[in-house]
């Protein structure tokens, strides 16, 4: 599951000109991409910061210097991508300071972005109390914090940009060190799932990939890529192996272990969409396993629906009506890829 990543370095910069300051940062660092001051600029940063990370910094120009410093305020005149890590932007401002109109620095809080499951309070909760933190608005973290590391969450997928919309208005503001803090947070993400879905049983998985065509690594690929955009749990290992098809008969299948919280229909449903195309076409077999028991297609019937076919192509369309513009746009790629062989 892709639920806890880094986000990039915040630095904010009091200039005595924020036009001629924006010109010489944006030639020395041949920046590409950079926000002026607008109505929607918070919402912008909230685009931009979710494509980045601890290998970007994001630098914010300000004519103040105070305490608090806020979007809505309109504080900030142009925030400006870096493609250098902060310590790197650090060193060289010593050396600029004068040329590019800078008064004053000030770090802002290291950013960590966590996506939610199941109850979000009971998730936030779970979260706060190992970090020890104090639970502010995610609006204000550049108003009161100069150290630290702020957590912030959403519910989308974590790489990718992510909308004003897409940010839970509740954050977590901790003194931890970043270094420790986010080691600390990714060796307990099932613990916090469980909490946010009131400590149920997760359940071991055994999925059987079938293919004539033996594009295993393909489907393997789509079947993963899928299983973690829906945060359905960890796959905990794959293998080869050989499966008894009819008498005196044995074919090749890959098997994944699948480690999740969810019931094994729900995953049931979940591949027999995948087994099939837009267009209607079968272009592989999954078999989901639990416990040495078989789920079957007739197992997640839905009224009204009497053939496979029909059934596959539905939860087809189910599906993809759950996944985002740009989650459905690398499926279709790899379907591509499989549809050379089928």
């Amino acid at each position: 599951m892709n639920i806890i990543r880094s986000g990039t370095k915040n630095l904010i910069l009091q200039c005595h000109d924020c036009h001629k300051a924006f010109q010489v940062l944006r030639e020395k660092y041949g920046v590409e991409i950079f926000i002026s001051k607008s109505d929607d600029m918070y919402k912008k940063y909230l685009s931009v910061m979710g494509m980045l990370d601890e290998r970007n910094t994001l630098v914010l120009l300000s004519t103040k210097m105070e305490p608090k410093l806020s979007f809505e305020y309109e504080d900030f005149e142009y925030i400006l991508v870096v493609n250098k890590r902060i310590e790197e932007v650090l060193m060289h401002l010593v050396l600029i300071k004068e040329i590019a109109y800078i008064k004053d620095v000030r770090l802002t809080p290291t950013m960590v972005i966590m996506r939610t499951t199941g109850n979000i309070d009971k998730y936030i909760e779970a979260v706060n109390r190992d970090v020890e933190g104090e639970v502010i608005l995610s609006d204000d973290i550049h108003e009161k914090y100069g150290q630290g590391t702020v957590i912030i969450f959403t519910q989308k997928k974590i790489r990718g940009p992510l909308a004003h919309d897409d940010i839970e208005e509740r954050a977590i503001y901790s003194k931890k060190n970043y270094a420790d803090l986010i080691q600390y947070l990714e060796n307990r993400t099932v613990k916090y799932i469980n909490a946010s879905i009131d400590n149920k049983d997760w359940a071991e998985l055994s999925i059987k990939i079938y293919d004539s065509y033996e594009q295993y690594d393909l489907h393997y690929e789509r079947l993963a890529y899928i299983l973690n955009e829906l945060d359905c749990g960890l796959i905990l290992g794959e293998s080869w192996g050989r499966d008894a098809a009819l008498s005196f008969l044995s074919v090749g299948i890959y098997k994944i272990r699948l480690f999740t919280y969810l019931e094994p229909k729900a995953i049931k449903q979940i591949t027999l969409g995948l087994e099939y195309l837009d267009d209607g076409r079968r272009i592989v077999d999954y078999d989901i396993y639990s416990r040495r028991k078989k789920y079957f297609w007739s197992d997640v019937r839905v009224d009204g629906i009497k053939k496979r076919d029909e059934l596959g192509q539905y939860y087809r369309k189910k599906l993809v009506s759950e996944l985002s513009e740009d989650v459905l746009v690398e499926l279709r790629l790899l379907e591509k890829r499989i549809n050379r062989w089928t």
